[in-house]
C-alpha cells in the first residue's frame, strides 16, 4: 500500500510539473527528435530545476524485436554512473570510522605491488596509475568470462603502473574494482548488497539494483549497438559483468536517479559540498557556473548525470543504444534550461563508398600508448573499434569522410602524396597515424 501511494505522489508531482513546464517540454521535445529519428537516442530524459519536474519523457522502444517502447519505469545499465554510488559509499564508510582515504591499498591486499604507495584516495582520484582494465590487449577474451576480485587482482599484479600514484590523474575503472572491493572487506556484505541496504533503501530507490545477466529483471531495457543494415542497430554482444563491480554494474530509472539527486543536494547521507572532490563525479563548468557530472558507456548503453547543485538544475538521460551522442544533448537541454536556444542537428549527410575501396581504409592507427583503433572492412562497409572495444560500423558522409556512431564524431582519413590513406583526422584534427595495413581480428 506505502508503494501504491508513492506511484500515485509521483504521478501528481509530474502531472502538476508538466502543466507548469509545457512550453520547455515541447522545446526540449522538438530539440530531441532529430536525434531520435536518427537514432542516435532511444530512452529516457528527466530535467529538473528548483523542485518542478520539466520534462519527464522516453523515447524509441525497451525492444526493438517485441515493439515494447521505453517508459519512465524502464530500467537501463548506467554503466559508469555506477561510480558516483561507490565514491558515495567509501565516504560514509570514512564517515562512520571504518576506513580512512589515507589507508593504502596494502592494508586491503597483502603484498600489491606498489601497494604501500596508491591510497583510497588516490583510487577515487584516479591517481593510483593503476591500468584501465579496458585497455588490457587481452581484455576482448577477459570479458567473455567471469572474472572476480580474485582474478583481477592477479592480472592487475603483473602489470606496471601506467604512472607514479599522485603525480597525475588517468581515468580508471579498475580503481573503482578495487574500491567495490575493500566497500565488501570493510562492510561484510557484497558490493550490491551495502550499495542496496546503505544508499538505494534510504533514497527509496526500489527500481535499481545490480545489473547481471541470468536475473529476471521487470521491466529492464535490452541494449543495442548501432549496425548496418535495413534496421541500423543490432542487439549488443555478451560480455560477463563481474570485473565492472562498483566501476559500472548497476542499473536504475530516470526516477530512481532523480531521488538520488535529491538525497545528494539535500545532505542526507552526506555532504558532498565538504569534500575535496566530488568523489565518482567529474567537475566542470559551463559560464561560471560549476556542476558535477557523471557519464558511462558499456555495450548497449550510455548514460548521464549532469548536476547543477547552486541552480537546482539536473539533467538525466539513459539510453540503449550505444551511441555517444549524450554529451551534445545534455548540453543543450541544460542550454534550453538557462535560457538558451540550442539548434537541434541536421540530418547527417549520406555518401555511398565506391565498391572495392573500403580496403584502402583498413589498418590499426595510434592514438596513444593505451589506445590503438583498428579499423576492418566487412562485406565492404567499413567498422571501426577502439581497445578493447566493439567493432562498429563507420557511416561514409563524404569521400573520405565518415562519421562515428559510438563516440558521435567526424573523423576523415588523410592521403600521403602518393594517395595511400597515412591517417586518421579526429573530428578533423587530431592526427591518428597509421601503423599498419591490417586490423587485429
Amino acid at each position: 500500500m506505502q508503494r501504491v501511494f508513492a506511484v500515485i505522489i509521483a504521478l501528481l508531482i509530474c502531472a502538476g510539473s508538466a502543466v507548469g513546464q509545457d512550453s520547455f517540454a515541447k522545446k526540449a521535445d522538438r530539440y530531441l527528435h532529430p536525434y531520435v529519428e536518427m537514432q542516435d537516442f532511444s530512452g529516457c530524459v528527466l530535467v529538473a530545476s528548483h523542485k518542478q519536474i520539466m520534462i519527464r519523457r522516453c523515447y524509441g522502444n525497451a525492444n526493438y524485436e517485441l515493439n515494447v517502447p521505453n517508459q519512465p519505469n524502464s530500467k537501463f545499465h548506467i554503466a559508469s554512473l555506477t561510480k558516483m554510488f561507490t565514491g558515495a559509499a567509501i565516504v560514509m564508510l570514512e564517515k562512520q570510522r571504518k576506513l580512512q582515504l589515507t589507508d593504502k591499498l596494502s592494508s586491503y591486499i597483502p603484498n600489491f605491488p606498489n601497494g604501500d604507495k596508491i591510497t583510497i584516495l588516490n583510487l577515487l582520484e584516479h591517481s593510483s596509475g593503476l591500468p584501465n582494465y579496458y585497455a588490457i590487449p587481452d581484455y576482448n577474451e577477459i570479458k567473455l568470462k567471469p572474472i572476480h576480485y580474485d582474478e583481477l587482482i592477479a592480472i592487475m599484479r603483473e602489470k606496471a603502473l601506467d604512472f607514479e600514484p599522485g603525480t597525475r590523474s588517468n581515468y580508471s575503472d579498475t580503481g573503482y574494482t578495487f574500491l567495490a572491493y575493500i566497500i565488501e572487506k570493510v562492510s561484510g556484505k557484497h558490493y550490491g548488497q551495502f550499495i542496496a541496504d546503505e544508499i538505494f533503501a534510504p533514497a527509496g530507490m526500489r527500481d535499481s539494483g545490480t545489473d547481471l545477466d541470468t536475473p529476471l529483471i521487470p521491466d529492464r531495457s535490452s541494449g543495442y549497438q548501432p549496425w548496418i543494415g535495413p534496421h541500423k542497430m543490432r542487439n549488443a554482444p555478451y560480455y560477463d559483468k563481474a570485473i565492472i563491480t562498483g566501476s559500472g554494474s548497476l542499473y536504475s530509472t530516470v526516477d530512481d536517479l532523480y531521488l538520488w539527486y535529491q538525497t545528494v543536494r539535500d545532505k542526507r547521507l552526506f555532504d558532498i559540498t565538504a569534500l575535496k572532490y566530488p568523489y565518482g563525479w567529474g567537475q566542470r563548468q559551463f559560464h561560471g557556473k560549476e556542476f558535477i557530472e557523471q557519464s558511462g558507456r558499456d555495450p548497449g548503453y550510455v548514460s548521464k548525470f549532469e548536476a547543477f547543485l547552486d541552480e537546482d538544475l539536473i539533467v538525466i538521460l539513459l539510453s540503449n543504444i550505444e551511441v555517444g551522442s549524450d554529451d551534445v544533448i545534455a548540453s543543450g537541454l541544460w542550454s534550453l534550461a538557462f535560457g538558451d536556444s540550442p539548434v537541434p542537428p541536421a540530418r547527417r549527410a549520406s555518401f555511398v563508398l565506391p565498391h572495392g575501396t573500403a580496403a584502402e581504409y583498413s589498418g590499426r592507427y595510434h592514438v596513444s600508448p593505451n589506445l590503438i583503433m583498428d579499423v576492418s572492412v566487412i562485406d565492404d562497409e567499413l567498422f571501426l573499434r577502439g581497445t578493447g572495444g566493439d567493432y562498429l560500423p563507420l557511416d561514409p558522409i563524404r569521400p573520405d569522410a565518415f562519421f562515428y556512431k559510438q563516440l558521435y564524431a567526424e573523423i576523415s582519413f588523410r592521403r600521403d602524396g602518393k594517395g595511400r590513406v597515412d591517417a586518421i583526422l579526429w573530428n578533423g584534427n587530431f592526427v591518428c597515424a597509421k601503423i599498419a595495413d591490417q586490423p587485429l581480428p
